[in-house]
């Protein structure tokens, strides 16, 4: 018996063959997909992670290098911002970035995590040692007056010294070991490129396979559907030459139709999934794409995987650009200091050098600092101080009462001012080519601790960017530092220049005093406004150099804290001991120089003289000088000596 193969066995048979060919063609799909989707996982879960938190660990251990430095160079006083900053590393932000890099560092190679625990131990172990050892030597305002701890400290964070050369070791491996992550990084992401071409050639291949079958069942089944067959016919032949036509097949309301339809619904799909992916593979991740439907596992996953290097590319270049802001900011912190190490005694040349370089490093036009003249006896005003214009400075003697415009706006609110627009007779920049008013104004407070020492101006014709502003408010810290110090070295000279004169002006009243006793009334009244001034002036004396009372006899009846601290003797063990035995037993009662001192003081004579002093912290050199004073019948019965430390510039005539 005849067996008759029918139409709808060949069609069985056929797309029993086309349908094998789709299940194989969807695995492979699927295969080259998750192989895609998993390196992708690798790149996203662990290649970028890991290269960012190193970045993050190499800028923490260069900050702390600055950081470090500034301990030494810069920052005397305790708990300043950048101290307690290298304090928050060494405590909080290192175990916290350290504890990220372990958990990550599970998915390395055992030599990288060999590598990275080596890092981590030279840290913990040897350069935060150090670092410690450095805090610990100067850990007080006095300490870094001590020439031992500064000669045996400054050695190891210049260039080249042990904890400058290690931090940079340091830095070197954390790149070659972020050099290696971020290749593998690149190797996993050319894997999956080399993939996804793998997978356009089996496109190509399975249409290929497609286009046979196709053809061997058209063979069998030209009796019945002759017309149709040959139309699709004509139409796979063209895609078999790599052309997906433009032109549609005719769709019919039978079978036959339906796999035209579908054949054009999956040449218009090929030509728009070759299209996204081409712009994919130039970077192009813009490009528009839709799906089939939800369920469309090619058009989902290129989207998916579309967004997935998108959002690697935006993160890289934000890092990137956060790594160059810091960057920037760190080098501006550090020429600053290097300014305000310069002519920090004299405050007209440091103002103008700190606004020359804000100008020039923020791309300016225009600049002025205000100090703030806190005189009470005076209404408090700002003071300009410099005034700095396309590089050249403009001399101009301006005050502002502190609490008008937006000067003392700014110091109210102790917060910076930007302004985008200003008022047209604001401010205005003039050149060779004439006068233009700037559209963007920022205004900073020179603020320590709350406190306010002054006022930065900044005009521009370009925008000031946030970065710039952050920059300026940390960099305001410092300048309103080292103002604070300059102002207290100026007060202090100042209070010793009137505390002679008021002296001089007291001798001379009691001259006039024995001189017209007729007017005994009205001296008296002079001399008690005069004594009321004297009592100031001496308590202004005691809270800037040592003081110690004396009797005839050279006994001591009264010291101030800073004697006793110079000399490290407490104050109830120094009253009612004799001077002589205070100071250095090179010296003796029975020497002429010594009694020589005496006999003037008891004639009235002020003298000055240098005594050395045996303390537990070493020898100390006081420059002492004694005034005689006399009581209301008119005889002497106090000497007053006032002392100053000079025990450094000893050491160095001595060297």
């Amino acid at each position: 018996m005849k067996i008759r193969f029918t139409i709808v066995k060949k069609l069985t048979v056929g797309f029993g063959i086309l349908t094998f060919a789709v299940l194989l063609n969807s695995l492979l799909i699927y295969a080259t997909l998750n192989n895609n989707k998993r390196l992708n996982e690798e790149i996203i879960n662990i290649y970028t992670p890991s290269v960012s938190y190193l970045n993050d660990l190499s800028f923490l251990i260069n900050n702390s290098k600055m950081l470090i430095k500034n301990w030494v160079f810069v920052e005397r006083k305790n708990n300043t911002p950048d101290k307690l900053n290298l304090i928050d590393i060494h405590n909080e932000k290192f175990p916290e970035l350290t504890k990220k890099l372990s958990k990550i560092s599970k998915t390395w190679t055992k030599e990288e995590q060999a590598i990275f625990q080596n890092i981590s131990t030279t840290i913990k172990d040897t350069l935060f040692v150090k670092h410690q050892e450095i805090m610990q030597s100067l850990n007080s305002f006095d300490s870094y007056d001590d020439p031992m701890i500064i000669f045996e400290i400054n050695p190891k964070v210049e260039e080249g010294g042990e904890v400058i050369t290690l931090t940079d070791n340091i830095l070197k491996k954390l790149g070659s070991l972020s050099e290696k992550l971020n290749k593998k990084a690149n190797d996993s992401n050319f894997s999956m490129i080399k993939s996804f071409v793998g997978f356009q050639r089996f496109v190509i291949y399975s249409s290929f396979f497609l286009i046979i079958a196709t053809l061997v069942i058209a063979y069998f089944t030209t009796s019945s559907i002759t017309n149709p067959i040959n139309e699709l016919k004509k139409f796979l032949l063209t895609m078999t030459k790599g052309i997906l036509p433009k032109v549609k097949l005719k769709v019919k309301n039978d079978e036959i139709g339906d796999m035209s339809s579908a054949l054009n619904t999956f040449v218009g799909t090929l030509i728009e999934t070759s299209e996204f992916a081409l712009e994919i593979g130039k970077g192009n991740y813009k490009t528009n794409f839709k799906p089939i439907s939800e369920e469309d596992i090619l058009g989902n996953s290129l989207i998916n995987m579309r967004n997935n290097l998108e959002k690697a590319e935006v993160e890289e270049k934000n890092r990137k650009q956060e790594d160059e802001l810091r960057n920037w900011a760190a080098q501006g912190i550090a020429k600053l200091g290097d300014i305000l190490r310069q002519n920090n005694d004299n405050l007209e040349k440091l103002s103008f050098n700190i606004m020359s370089f804000i100008i020039d490093y923020l791309n300016a036009n225009q600049g002025s600092l205000f100090i703030l003249n806190n005189n009470y006896e005076e209404e408090k005003y700002f003071e300009l101080k410099s005034a700095i214009a396309y590089g050249r400075s403009k001399l101009i003697n301006k005050k502002i009462p502190y609490k008008e415009g937006l000067i003392g706006r700014c110091a109210y609110e102790k917060l910076p001012i930007y302004l985008k627009e200003i008022p047209e007779d604001y401010i205005q920049i003039t050149s060779g080519l004439g006068t233009s008013n700037p559209k963007n104004l920022l205004l900073v407070p020179l603020k320590l601790n709350e406190d306010i020492f002054g006022i930065i101006e900044i005009a521009s014709f370009n925008e000031i960017k946030k970065y710039q502003i952050n920059f300026l408010e940390k960099a305001g810290e410092n300048i309103a530092s080292t103002i604070s110090s300059v102002k207290i070295n100026e007060q202090t000279a100042q209070l010793l220049s009137d505390a002679q004169q008021k002296g001089e002006e007291l001798a001379a009243q009691e001259e006039e005093m024995r001189q017209n006793m007729e007017e005994l009334q009205a001296t008296q009244e002079e001399a008690s406004r005069r004594e009321i001034e004297m009592r100031d002036v001496i308590e202004a004396i005691n809270n800037t150099v040592g003081n110690i009372d004396l009797d005839m006899n050279g006994v001591a009846i009264n010291v101030n804290d800073r004697y006793s601290n110079m000399i490290n003797v407490s104050s109830e063990n120094i009253i009612n001991s004799k001077h002589i035995d205070l100071v250095s037993q090179d010296y003796n009662e029975e020497d002429d120089d010594y009694q020589s001192l005496w006999i003037n003081l008891h004639k009235g004579i002020p003298s000055e003289r240098v005594f050395k002093y045996n303390t537990p912290n070493g020898d100390v050199w006081l420059n002492e000088t004694f005034t005689p004073f006399k009581n209301a019948d008119g005889n002497y019965d106090k000497i007053v000596d006032l002392v100053i430390d000079i025990t450094e510039k000893v050491l160095l005539e001595k060297k």
